[in-house]
């Protein structure tokens, strides 16, 4: 399963990159065949905070992502850093006191604002008040009414881009028109960027959803849904680590994240969760293999001097094959997610404090008897304690067709 989006670069009048716009894609086919406005612009955030990761696709230029009337109103754009995104309110958006109202707050937030497709009318006029940008199409205006609309966003002190530049005229009639900001295929057709997904289990994720919408979360609840499902495990400490927070200290574990970010960003969250398209997927072996590797290590913990680092180890089991499911290197991967100085001592370097407890868990893993009762022995387990654990594990684990509460 594979994650689809495209970028087109924003230029000045120097031709000099200043930003990218991105688009969702569902596929190959390089337009958006949907009309669902806010699944598209969910998917464009969930895509890029759990699979692509903001640095790798703009290279810490700014992203213009498009913002329908619901995910203005939800504040959606504060899980973004306010120095990475421009919230671009599309032109279905209108100009009602509550959407203003939002806007406002992101401005004072220090968002910059983008009016996408802007043509004057008295619904969008209110929005000149609260914007910065102003991107008009200049195929789709002509004349009288293309110099009109200019000069209106003048007035208001905006920043005029100029949309589908398809060949040097267009381009310089843009320029002689008063624009400073630049986009379309005369300089660079959108480009397909393609990660690998990790889908999260149907009902995990509806049961997640169901939680978060509660008057009051139950951390402790919602620390457990979310710690049986590798993706978005995977996707919340992505999130809470991102430059979005401005960590001086990582988050490691599930529940120290879902503190840090409050009830309002977990809302969030799970709100662009619920607007992704659900698909009915089995699990792959990997994920199965990780949430075994993660629920066994976590339980034979608990008969160790380890079992204060029970959370830390779970985490090391269900991220040790993040690189065969996205299909890049794991440092790279653990290093996005500021993982902690242990976590990728052991699953990159196989060493640390961890060691001998990891070992136990692959020896196991892979029918090395002899082996896993040296090591059992070496933690002072029982090897009737290991079976419990492992037994415990496989009862716990969910295998697709339904989905086990942790007991």
């Amino acid at each position: 399963m594979h994650a689809f989006l495209a970028r087109q670069p924003i230029l000045d009048d120097k031709q000099n990159l200043l930003a990218y716009e991105i688009f969702y894609r569902s596929g190959f086919l390089n337009v958006y065949t949907g009309d669902d406005h806010n699944e598209a612009t969910a998917n464009v955030i969930i895509d890029i905070f759990q699979n692509l990761g903001l640095h790798s696709l703009t290279s810490n230029k700014p992203a213009f992502i498009n913002f329908p009337t619901a995910l203005l109103e939800q504040e959606v754009a504060t899980l973004f850093p306010k120095d990475q995104l421009v919230v671009e309110v599309l032109e279905s958006v209108q100009g009602h006191e509550e959407v203003l109202a939002h806007c406002r707050r992101l401005k004072d937030h220090g968002y910059v604002l983008a009016l996408d497709d802007f043509v004057y009318s008295e619904t969008r006029k209110p929005f000149l008040e609260v914007a910065d940008i102003v991107k008009i199409d200049i195929l789709a205006l002509q004349g009288t009414e293309l110099e009109s609309t200019v000069q209106r966003a003048k007035e208001h002190g905006m920043v005029l881009l100029a949309e589908k530049i398809e060949t040097y005229e267009h381009y310089e009639h843009a320029l002689d028109l008063g624009f400073t900001l630049f986009q379309g295929y005369f300089f660079s057709r959108p480009e397909i960027v393609i990660a690998r997904v990790l889908a999260p289990l149907d009902l995990v994720c509806l049961e997640l959803i169901v939680e978060a919408n509660q008057p009051e979360i139950d951390l402790e609840h919602i620390t457990e849904i979310i710690s049986r499902d590798l993706s978005l495990t995977y996707s919340l400490l992505r999130l809470a680590n991102s430059a979005a927070f401005g960590r001086r200290n990582p988050t490691t574990t599930v529940k120290d994240a879902l503190i840090f970010l409050g009830q309002r960003e977990i809302k969030k969250w799970v709100s662009l969760l619920a607007m992704q398209r659900m698909c009915n997927t089995t699990l792959e072996a990997p994920v199965i293999t990780s949430l075994v590797r993660g629920r066994f290590a976590e339980l034979l913990a608990e008969h160790t001097p380890l079992r204060d680092m029970k959370d830390t180890l779970f985490l090391c089991g269900l991220f040790s094959l993040l690189d065969v499911l996205l299909q890049r290197p794991l440092m790279d991967i653990l290093e996005e997610i500021q993982a902690p100085p242990e976590m990728i001592e052991l699953l990159v370097h196989g060493k640390g404090p961890y060691q001998k407890l990891w070992q136990l868990v692959l020896d196991y893993e892979r029918g090395r008897w002899d082996q896993v009762e040296a090591k059992a022995r070496e933690l002072n387990i029982e090897p009737a304690l290991v079976l419990d654990a492992y037994l415990r594990t496989l009862e716990w684990c969910p295998r697709g067709e339904k989905t086990r509460k942790i007991s």
